[in-house]
């Protein structure tokens, strides 16, 4: 994944991961369908993750002719080639963006693991040195007041030191093994490792909180039925159960368990009182919405750019009825004899480019956009300018072009196919050419002094 695939992977994800939580917020938060919110919550940061990385798209000819004028073309994007007019003079400027994004994200990423395992740490640290008592299905670790009655993974930390009746002492044991029996855990854990992944999507960390309340919903609820439906007594006094147990332990928690006392108790405590029947056409909306994420993504790397207006000599070639598929991208790209990547392209643009032969009157500063296909047989053909800044111009960037030697042909599945290529073209006439040579891949730039008279 280069940097520009990275941006887009994470302004993707952003985007599907807040229409997914638009979902949940406004059509299935309030109801108390809580299994179905539960695998709503975890659901949806797995889908922002992975489904940009899919190779979702649809087939190229639904959407006609590419740049290159050719069914199937999405060109690939070059670096940049800038080329300074006769007299200027190179300079190299500019930080290393494609260096600092992918710093800056593989910082967050550890940082938030390394918070992850730092929580881990020290909640075994702390219960590693409590007593405990194997029961069937889990076990019980007595905190003798230094942690609140809470639970994680497969141990339930139990405060004796509360007084608590025996029926609120079972309600709140049932309440703990709820948590142990449905896994909430391990959902825990893994949104917490797809905050780390997704750590610049705000949307990731609102699911993380709702899912933790979403849980103790459920918990609460396996607490309140005890081979009966809850009464309303009973709902009352579990709520000032609640309440009691917060006010006496307020500020005290244990990172990453679920914990009695400490989960947005009013929430709870409102929840527990709803009566209303769920409304189940609701839960139906994932699936249209699903669709349409789906949809979205594909359309988005399928979109091929806007086509330009063809000559008329192209009109006059008759069109071939079966046109060859040309590819964006595939697992090896096209490459120069010797190699050397995108950059080796670009270098030997340049040494066959100069500003065009224009009066200091009519130079332009601008850019040039020019696509052009590699063959299976490593031939450039298909030359065409997207972007025009006049036939001067133009003239000059084709001939360029033209003269690039024959290349190693891109291969998918093992097999030479036809790759298509975008190159954008700066002109610079003004007296000093900036040169972004540690920009990211699709933005980087050279400048040359051309030959000739100067200004």
């Amino acid at each position: 994944m280069n940097q520009l695939s990275l941006l887009n992977w994470m302004l993707l994800s952003t985007v599907l991961l807040g229409a997914w939580w638009a979902c949940y917020r406004l059509a299935l938060r309030p109801e108390r369908s809580f299994a179905y919110n539960r695998a709503f919550l975890v659901l949806g940061p797995l889908l922002a993750a992975g489904l940009p990385l899919l190779p979702l798209a649809w087939p190229a000819g639904w959407w006609g002719t590419g740049p290159a004028g050719l069914a199937g073309v999405a060109a690939g994007l070059l670096p940049t080639v800038e080329v300074g007019a006769p007299g200027t003079a190179a300079v190299a400027v500019g930080p290393d963006w494609s260096f600092w994004l992918l710093a800056v994200y593989l910082a967050g990423a550890a940082l938030m693991l390394a918070r992850l395992f730092y929580g881990l740490g020290r909640l075994w640290r702390t219960a590693r040195r409590l007593p405990r008592t194997a029961h069937a299905g889990y076990t019980l670790a007595e905190t003798h007041g230094q942690l609140p009655t809470s639970s994680f993974g497969r141990v339930v930390f139990w405060d004796e030191t509360l007084t608590l009746s025996p029926a609120e002492a079972r309600q709140v044991l049932r309440h703990e093994l709820a948590h142990v029996q449905q896994g909430h855990t391990y959902d825990r854990l893994l949104l917490e490792l797809l905050r780390a992944a997704l750590w610049f999507n705000p949307f990731v960390h609102l699911c993380g909180r709702a899912l933790a309340l979403t849980h103790e919903y459920l918990a609460d609820e396996a607490a309140l039925h005890d081979d009966s439906s809850p009464t309303p007594s009973l709902s009352t006094s579990y709520s000032q159960l609640l309440a009691r147990q917060v006010a006496s332990r307020l500020g005290f928690s244990v990172p990453l368990a679920h914990s009695f006392s400490h989960s947005q108790t009013l929430s709870r405590i409102a929840m527990i009182q709803k009566t209303n029947p769920i409304r189940r056409w609701k839960q139906w909306l994932a699936l249209p919405l699903a669709g349409v994420l789906v949809v979205a993504v594909a359309c988005e790397k399928a979109a091929p750019p806007a086509e330009p207006a063809v000559s008329v000599a192209t009109q006059n070639i008759a069109t071939p009825p079966s046109p060859p598929v040309v590819y964006e991208t595939v697992e090896q790209m096209p490459e120069l004899p010797g190699g050397g990547g995108p950059e080796a392209i670009v270098r030997t643009i340049q040494q066959h480019l100069d500003y065009p032969n224009v009066v200091p009157a009519s130079r332009k500063d601008g850019t040039s956009f020019v696509s052009f296909i590699v063959t299976e047989k490593g031939e450039v053909q298909a030359v065409k300018v997207l972007k025009s800044l006049g036939a001067e111009y133009d003239a000059a960037v084709v001939a360029a072009i033209q003269k690039l030697p024959t290349f190693v042909a891109g291969r998918k599945a093992g097999k030479p196919v036809a790759v298509s290529y975008t190159v954008p073209i700066r002109f610079v006439w003004k007296a000093t050419v900036r040169v972004a040579n540690s920009l990211p891949l699709g933005w980087q730039g050279w400048a040359v002094d051309a030959p000739g008279d100067g200004c």
